[in-house]
């Protein structure tokens, strides 16, 4: 039996959301929590497997009960936020202060019918994120925000990175991409599962933290050494060969493995144009999502990392491109940026660009 604990200032979300888990007998709810003070205290009392956190709460916010719950008890949390600019914002906050994953509010009634879309999606993060064990819960990061970036590209990168990521993503980019080096010249770009307008705030913070310059990517955008572009919420980012330009793609076509973006996508089509000057890292996440791709960079000569199931939150995403046997190492967190300032080097002296940048 999964036990959960509902933290939300509605009653009738409250109420909603008691009702849609326990339509499943492996999920009970129990206890409820109106604010964050008394879900801090409903934690220490009750010890759940999974915390669902509202964040806009009076008396204490979701952010600050996230903070007080992985400072003294860490449990798996899940953020059930709106989709606002206010509630993207606040949200990646909660990521960052060791929140694992994100569940949108229906933001339209009737309230049941959004929910009757969302509640399978509700279910199956519940069900994973509470076999986490405690060990792996990430705690919230020390990230410095940069004040000088290093160059900005004018130039077309020869060399690209792309990461994908699914649950547990977000604080583990964070981490990566604060330690990328913007000095070496290559292109970047980042496939996060996450909703619409979610993605965008994402980017505006791995732009506050990173040496390169990040931005939600945009239809059109060319990728230029220096800069890295992340997948928006609600569109597959693919890459195309435009005019002697490589630029990025963005549709709106069905899903792949259940997701939008998808990280499959946007792999095969950086194997096809970047083919062996291409560097594929594969995260933390549920599902199978990244693993064809991955396939696909190795083939045409390109270089696949995993992440390892110590350091992965959801060690789903990396275990099926090494169970295919598309990685050619398997890394910790920690050592994985370093690896791919590595990678990104040797691939450009391959290309013979390094020099000119």
């Amino acid at each position: 039996m999964i036990r959960v604990v509902i933290v939300d200032d509605s009653r009738l979300m409250r109420r909603i959301l008691r009702k849609t888990l326990e339509e499943d007998p492996q999920i009970k709810v129990i206890g409820e929590a109106k604010n964050g003070l008394e879900a801090v205290n409903l934690v220490k009392e009750l010890d759940p497997d999974i915390v669902i956190m509202d964040i806009v709460m009076p008396k204490m916010d979701g952010i600050q009960a996230i903070k007080n719950i992985m400072a003294d008890k860490p449990v798996p949390i899940l953020v059930f936020s709106s989709i606002t600019h206010k509630g993207a914002k606040a949200t990646i906050e909660a990521l960052e202060a060791g929140a694992l994953d994100v569940i949108t509010k229906p933001g339209e009634m009737p309230i049941v019918l959004d929910l009757n879309e969302v509640r399978r999606e509700l279910i199956r993060k519940v069900k994973v994120l509470a076999t986490i064990g405690r060990a792996k819960l990430i705690t919230r990061l020390t990230l410095r925000n940069i004040s000088k970036k290093r160059k900005e590209g004018s130039q077309k990168a020869s060399v690209i990175s792309i990461l994908a990521a699914s649950t547990g993503g977000p604080q583990t980019i964070m981490s990566i991409m604060s330690k990328v080096s913007g000095r070496i010249p290559a292109g970047h770009l980042i496939v996060q599962h996450m909703p619409p307008l979610f993605t965008k705030t994402f980017a505006q913070r791995l732009n506050a933290i990173s040496e390169i310059k990040i931005k939600e990517a945009e239809d059109g955008d060319e990728i230029l050494a220096g800069c890295g572009y992340v997948a928006p919420g609600g569109y597959h980012m693919i890459v195309r060969m435009k005019r002697g330009r490589l630029i990025i793609e963005l549709d709106h076509g069905p899903k792949v493995h259940g997701v939008r973006p998808a990280a499959d996508i946007t792999l095969k089509s950086v194997a096809k144009e970047f083919g062996r000057y291409s560097i594929a890292t594969i995260l933390t996440g549920m599902g199978c999502d990244g693993a064809d791709g991955a396939c696909a960079i190795k083939e045409k000569g390109g270089f696949v990392i995993a992440q390892d199931e110590k350091t992965s939150i959801v060690w789903s995403m990396p275990r099926c491109t090494i169970e295919r046997g598309c990685a050619h190492m398997i890394l910790s967190l920690d050592k994985i940026p370093y690896e791919i300032n590595n990678l990104l080097l040797r691939k450009l002296r391959e290309s013979k660009v390094v020099g000119k940048w």
